[in-house]
């Protein structure tokens, strides 16, 4: 591999980086799900407060949510002001850490709500999490018409040309 980065190993770069958001809560959610449907999982918390878990648990993640998105906007309006094409990217990757960061830690406390209720309702809001990892998958489409690159720039993404 060259040490001078280019389009492509820049796309692979989020790509890496959203695999690791979502591989570290699907292990877990995983074996809670298995346990779960095996009738092994044994809940720590009584059914009585299965829905305030729940309420807890969603406000939390969405909390979490919106803080994401908010700051993965802000950084791609600054990125969209910077002259340099580097400047650009390197704020956009911030941001879209920061968006699979608060996904990672979403999916986690939905596993966790999980494991400690057995509450199925849980196994459909991680669904609902895997959907939003695959909508925001990072790919050179994706980063060109979110950064709204033309002419020189599109192409560095798009044909994963040397940036220079």
């Amino acid at each position: 591999m060259s040490g001078k980065l280019n389009g492509k190993e820049y796309i692979r770069k989020l790509i890496n980086i959203e695999y690791m958001s979502i591989g570290i809560p699907l292990p877990f959610f995983i074996w809670v799900y298995l346990e779960s449907t095996a009738e092994t999982l044994i809940p720590i918390i009584h059914q009585d407060y299965n829905t305030s878990v729940l309420i807890l648990v969603i406000a939390t993640s969405s909390l979490l949510l919106v803080w994401g998105y908010k700051n993965y906007n802000k950084r791609l309006s600054e990125a969209k002001e910077k002259e340099f094409l580097l400047e650009k990217l390197q704020l956009y990757q911030r941001g879209s850490t920061i968006l699979f960061i608060s996904y990672s830690i979403s999916s986690m406390l939905i596993s966790i709500g999980f494991f400690l209720t057995d509450f199925q309702i849980f196994a459909a809001l991680f669904g609902i999490m895997i959907v939003l990892f695959s909508i925001n998958n990072p790919n050179s489409r994706k980063v060109v018409n979110d950064l709204k690159l033309k002419d020189h720039e599109r192409e560095i993404i798009l044909n994963g040309l040397d940036l220079s």
